[in-house]
């Protein structure tokens, strides 16, 4: 079509007049108006810095707008590339449209939670999702922006380039706020849309405040509001959004804005693949672009293998479970998992059984059977510790296919460490293969590329290991935060261990199960020991979830004290089943006060052949017991294992390897026979470890429990050597007497009661494991645990009080903390849900400040990572494996030995990160073989850091 327009041409000085007026025809939408004006004007466009305005056309009336030479109607960039090359703004808005389309389409779980979570009917919620999807953008029309490239796209507008430190999302934000575009588009309720519109527009991760200056936001898009309302128009009219909501109250699409923020994210990084979605310069309307954008959305879509693979159709335990024994039959916890009805809505489930009892396999049974109805696409295992979720990750290689119908579906890792673990790096699946080939043929795991390269999309893949706080950090004002809920919403969230977390951490974690009951997933809960106050607050934040929701349900009771035990909530209530026992354990239990008794016991049970493992509280301790057992009770170095969490990356993998295979499920004798096992807590969590005897510094009563769950874990029979065929608990503790002093704990523990820092309760577990003599699970299990929270318990001396006092005062300061911390389902995606800040330092869990030190070891005269394989080796994996974190207080700055600025500050430039985020301390080598080098504590002063088979330790000099 052709259409005429006049041509004013002016110069650029005040003074001057017209120089010429021109009637030309050209092509419309005018992409190439540039050229038609070269052909008929040619010395209008010779003049110095001319402009052209627009002005009454033949055909139609259009807005008077002033644009600089060269320039086309609705030329505007959106994303440029690397390669070089550009693609048009709108272009990239379709784009993006165009994926979440596509999500929808192949995604009928999160179409269901979108369809749940809206107040109006789901093709009306769609259209509105997909209107809000296009115009996502309206920031990168600002003269901001578009002059951010470089000269060559700043000319492409024709806009005067204008400097601006505010971000193209809230200046997105601002034009629709400031602009009334809500009232423009007819939807009759703006405070109603405000969430969506917010999660929409601020999609790079969180929401955003409109500015109020109307001055400044139209200076921002001078010579462009007008292109600027014309697309919202065009994309309103395409699209079609309801304009019927003017009766909704202002809070009701405030649970959908949580599932929209993240698909606009979602969508958003899908659109801006340039595997994909690559340059293109050409614009034309929405309606000529659309039918493209759909087929190059579906082809990213299926490339990033984000359709949910379908349940396995497996009919027996044995088919989901090849890996156990043949004939294996399901646990009692197993079995009633397979009995219960079929699931028709958001459920809860906690397990408590003992250590050894099949919960994983439990959590696994019903994450199915949540698969298999149609209220969950896959799962998230959460871990407390990065060596639990290594080791989970490890169990569900081996098995994990069997819960899908796609073999190739992909299972993750997910933690700040995991490319540490080479089985998971080996396990990537790239974005382009050959249809119709696999990647591995040796039945190991495999993850998609797409997944992989980043933590916040790694809650979006089918089936997952990792920390816990991957999923702690869906409700802290962390950037894009949105995507590990939408993950999590189509996913069942195991738990496991979910005693093991101090207040803090159990705020944000009940925090979690609210938002994701409220967005329609699932949960189960592990534990082996649970009070039934924690059982308690675990069903009532769910409950609070599904309120929000707007389900209606009966608030929950919880009063059962029977163990093993299966709580399921959903929104008919709460059901409590009485399990039996798929494992008794009575271990003898003995307490002593003297250290010397503990090592006797080590001593004796290595030379008689057993294997044996103590548990120590602190590492100093931990490295202290393993140097005494071999100096002075005679021990083969060889003998005895030292692990815990102050090694390297690299070293501490090669430990935790070790310790799976002399004292794992799969151990045999000759592996076991006489080894010792000196660790810390990263042993009494999920590792699958089995000890002839044990040994443990006392703690809380449920962690005594969990540990006494290692000793004797599997049946060897006549296997263990004689005098120890039955198990015994040595527990270190001082004498639970009624009159005990007030240092009571301290005086045998001075750095343990740091960690463990309530006396009463350690005080009342003590008492109790003397009472007993022994624990019988899960017989006295519950009573234990009870006992030692002062529930039907012995009374604690009450010289502990003021001590008790603090500790719980510290405690409900945690619990606030984490209050304030969580963002707040009920009140949307909005900057009112919680304190939204960039720079705000997200803590899934309290303690010392820490930093990552890397350590670098100086060998004639040369510079080498401690983990690099070859001297040349600078990859971001062998910095990873090089790293130990330490406390700040503890060590807060290197000290560069002198002479070597130059060379370090040269080597870490070789750095992938150039050693930014870390400490980089040099090391050199002892004639002890122990490596050292220095640096400064909290408090300014020099101190020594060495290193060596015993983890790094630090002297003060």
């Amino acid at each position: 079509m052709e259409r005429h327009i006049s041509l004013v041409g002016r110069d650029l000085k005040p003074a001057s007049g017209v120089k010429s007026v021109k009637t030309v025809k050209v092509s419309f939408p005018p992409v190439s108006l540039q050229e038609d004006l070269r052909v008929v004007c040619p010395a209008f466009l010779d003049q110095s810095q001319p402009y052209i305005r627009l002005c009454r056309c033949r055909v139609a009336w259009y807005p008077i707008r002033t644009y600089r030479k060269g320039y086309a109607p609705m030329l505007y960039w959106g994303k440029t590339f690397k390669g070089g090359g550009w693609r048009h703004l709108c272009r990239h808005c379709v784009d993006v449209a165009a994926a979440l389309a596509v999500i929808l389409d192949v995604d009928p779980l999160l179409a269901k939670r979108v369809k749940n979570a809206s107040p109006i009917p789901f093709e009306e919620t769609r259209n509105l999702l997909l209107f809000l999807a296009v115009v996502h953008d309206l920031g990168k029309f600002s003269r901001s922006f578009q002059g951010s490239a470089g000269p060559e796209l700043a000319n492409l507008s024709g806009l005067k380039p204008l400097s601006d430190d505010r971000h193209h999302t809230l200046i997105g934000l601002d034009f629709w706020e400031i602009h009334g575009l809500s009232d423009m588009l007819g939807f009759g309720h703006e405070e109603a849309l405000r969430p969506l519109v917010n999660a929409a527009l601020c999609h790079h991760g969180f929401p955003g405040d409109p500015e109020e200056s109307v001055r400044k936001n139209r200076r921002r898009f001078e010579g462009a509001e007008d292109d600027v309302k014309s697309f919202v128009r065009s994309a309103a009219a395409f699209f079609q959004p309801p304009t019927s909501i003017g009766s909704l109250r202002d809070e009701s699409f405030r649970r959908l804005s949580w599932i929209a923020a993240g698909l606009f994210i979602l969508a958003d990084w899908i659109g801006s693949n340039e595997n994909w979605f690559g340059p293109d310069t050409t614009w034309a309307s929405i309606e000529a672009c659309w039918q493209d954008a759909l087929k190059t959305a579906s082809q990213a879509v299926e490339g990033c293998r984000l359709a949910p693979p379908p349940a396995g159709a497996w009919t027996s335990f044995n088919e989901l479970f090849d890996y156990l024994p043949q004939g294996a039959q399901p646990s009692p916890l197993q079995q009633a998992v397979m009995d219960l009805e079929s699931q028709h809505g958001p459920e809860m489930l906690i397990f408590e059984d003992l250590t050894g009892g099949g919960k994983t396999e439990a959590a696994l049974l019903a994450v199915h059977r949540a698969m298999r109805s149609g209220n969950a696409a896959g799962v998230f295992m959460g871990l407390p510790t990065m060596a639990t979720a290594n080791a989970m990750y490890g169990r569900l290689a081996n098995s994990y296919r069997a819960l899908f119908a796609d073999p190739e579906a992909s299972l993750i890792l997910a933690h700040g460490a995991r490319g540490l673990n080479q089985e998971y790096l080996d396990s990537f699946e790239p974005l382009e293969k050959p249809p119709g080939t696999t990647l591995r043929d040796d039945g190991g795991a495999v993850c998609a590329a797409w997944f992989a390269d980043n933590r916040k999309k790694a809650l979006l893949a089918p089936c997952g290991a990792g920390t816990i706080d991957q999923a702690l950090l869906g409700v802290l004002s962390t950037r894009h935060q949105a995507l590990r809920l939408l993950g999590l919403s189509r996913s069942v969230l195991v738990v496991d261990e979910v005693h093991a977390y101090d207040e803090y951490t159990g705020r944000l974690l009940r925090s979690l199960l609210t938002f994701q009951a409220a967005l329609g997933g699932s949960a189960v809960l592990l534990s082996a020991t649970l009070p039934l106050a924690l059982r308690r607050s675990l069903v009532e934040a769910w409950w609070r979830g599904r309120h929000l929701a707007g389900a209606e349900t009966e608030e929950p009771v919880c009063r059962e004290t029977a163990f093993p035990l299966l709580t399921r909530g959903a929104d008919g209530g709460v059901v409590e089943s009485i399990l039996s026992a798929s494992r008794t354990l009575d271990v003898a239990v003995e307490l002593t006060g003297d250290d010397s008794s503990m090592f006797e016991a080590l001593a004796v049970a290595s030379k008689a052949g057993a294997c044996a493992c103590w548990i120590r509280n602190t590492v100093a301790d931990a490295v202290d017991a393993r140097r005494r057992l071999v100096a002075e009770w005679g021990v083969p170095e060889e003998n005895v294992l030292l692990f815990h969490a102050r090694y390297t990356g690299r070293d501490r993998l090669n430990i935790e390897g070790e310790v799976l295979a002399r004292f794992g499920k799969g151990s045999v004798k000759n592996d076991r026979a006489g080894n010792i096992l000196i660790a810390t807590q990263v042993v009494e969590q999920s590792l699958d470890l089995d000890f002839d005897l044990l040994l443990s510094d006392l703690a809380p009563m449920e962690l005594m429990i969990q540990r006494a769950g290692r000793c004797h874990r599997h049946d060897r029979g006549i296997s263990r050597p004689i005098g120890y065929r039955s198990p015994r608990l040595l527990v270190l503790s001082p004498e639970p007497v009624a009159e005990a002093a007030a240092g009571w704990y301290a005086d045998l523990f001075p750095v343990g009661q740091w960690v463990y820092p309530r006396p009463a309760l350690l005080w009342r577990t003590a008492r109790l494991l003397a009472e007993k003599g022994a624990l019988r699970l899960p017989a006295e299990a519950r009573e234990l645990v009870e006992g030692a929270y002062g529930n039907g318990g012995p009374d604690a001396p009450c010289v502990f009080d003021d001590v008790e006092l603090k500790a719980q005062g510290e405690g409900d300061a945690e619990r606030a903390m984490g209050e304030y911390a969580s963002l707040r389902f009920e009140a949307g995606y909005d900057t009112d849900g919680g304190l939204w800040r960039q720079d705000v330092d997200a803590l899934t869990r309290l303690g010392e400040p820490s930093r990552q030190v890397r350590l670098i070891r100086m060998e004639e005269g040369v510079l080498k990572l401690w983990a690099a394989e070859n001297s040349p080796d600078m990859s971001r994996r062998a910095c990873m494996r090089s790293e130990v974190r330490v406390s700040l207080s503890k060590f807060k700055e290197p000290l560069i030995p002198p002479g070597m600025e130059d060379s370090l500050e040269t080597f870490m430039l070789s750095m992938p990160d150039k050693g930014r985020w870390c400490h980089c301390l040099v090391l050199t080598e002892n004639e002890s073989g122990l490596w050292s080098g220095k640096g400064k504590d909290g408090k300014g002063r020099e101190v020594e850091v060495a290193y060596g088979c015993e983890g790094l330790e630090i002297l003060h000099l």
